[in-house]
């Protein structure tokens, strides 16, 4: 299969912070009021954490943030989540085998282990969710995603490196006496040589995508990678670099599976200034709420985004800023 791939960019150097625990904690709380507490759902439970998606999601339409995390409202999974998701989950078994027992599973017993799980995973993901396959029937989704999982077990993992941790939670606050956290699980961390001999640290990131590979540009401004590598600077390690490792699966105009990967990097400046807007975003959260209470709209997307639309947002219909008037 063709196989599509931008290549890394020489790493920068590394200047280590004096202190990057001061700086994104005291030095950040100085620069930005962040908020002690989170809101409270509607339910009387107070949010905990902040995400790089949710992070994502009150940046893109305030509203649809409210629906989702104050509301409780969630919306269905479509076929192609699904099958993103079971990719995910069959990547992880392997990764997760690979560092307990020091050796790699042959493919076809990945995707023989993918196809015994499907339904049970899938009775998982109803039990939370409703489901809509819409694009494919389930037969159908769970077809793509074995050829997803073939195409990056053959094309993308012998490429990402040896791994060092997978699914790793990453927790952490802004600022002394802050009862709220950051929250992330990075995919997967890893080892790769370079030609020069040195050995490159990468957090890695695979997705299965209907749509194109992710650009250059988009992946310089994706919070999650922004967020990842900040989290690696914080704990004093920085990774060389991050890594959206894509499978492009079938779709009705993409006949066959392949497989992208779009690298970046961020500079000591940009943790800082990511942590920064993940405690910018927090305190709009709280004067938000403050501001319209838990029940009335927060703010829309721009008509203009994708995520307002009938398509992309199950609220379309009710929002105010959508077709709800």
């Amino acid at each position: 299969m063709t196989q599509l791939a931008t290549p890394p960019a020489p790493a920068r150097a590394y200047t280590p912070d004096p202190d990057p625990s001061a700086v994104t904690a005291a030095g950040l709380a100085a620069r930005i009021p962040v908020p002690v507490q989170l809101p409270c759902r509607l339910d009387g439970r107070r949010l905990e954490h902040l995400s790089a998606s949710g992070y994502r999601l009150f940046v893109e339409c305030p509203e649809a943030w409210r629906r989702r995390y104050i509301a409780g409202e969630r919306s269905p999974k479509n076929a192609g989540m699904v099958i993103g998701s079971r990719v995910d989950d069959a990547l992880t078994d392997y990764y997760r085998h690979q560092l307990q027992h020091g050796e790699q599973l042959p493919a076809e017993e990945v995707i023989d282990h993918y196809q015994q799980r499907w339904s049970d995973l899938l009775q998982q993901d109803a039990e939370r969710d409703q489901i809509i396959f819409d694009e494919f029937d389930e037969t159908t989704a769970r077809q793509i995603g074995a050829a997803a999982l073939s195409e990056a077990l053959e094309q993308l993992v012998p490429q990402l490196g040896e791994p060092v941790a997978m699914q790793r939670r990453v927790e952490f606050s802004l600022a002394p006496g802050v009862q709220w956290t950051i929250l992330g699980y990075l995919d997967l961390e890893t080892h790769q040589p370079q030609i020069d001999g040195s050995d490159a640290e990468v957090v890695v990131d695979y997705k299965v995508k209907g749509a194109n590979a992710l650009s250059q540009i988009k992946a310089d401004r994706d919070p999650q990678a922004s967020l990842y590598l900040a989290v690696r600077w914080r704990e004093g390690r920085p990774a060389t670099r991050f890594t959206f490792a894509q499978v492009l699966r079938q779709n009705a105009k993409r006949k066959t599976t392949s497989t992208a990967q779009t690298h970046t990097e961020r500079t000591a400046g940009q943790h800082r200034a990511t942590l920064a807007r993940f405690a910018l975003a927090a305190s709009q959260i709280v004067a938000a709420y403050q501001a319209f209470g838990p029940e009335r709209p927060w703010g829309f997307a721009e008509p203009s985004h994708w995520r307002c639309s009938a398509k992309y947002c199950a609220a379309y219909g009710s929002c105010a800023g959508g077709s709800g008037l």
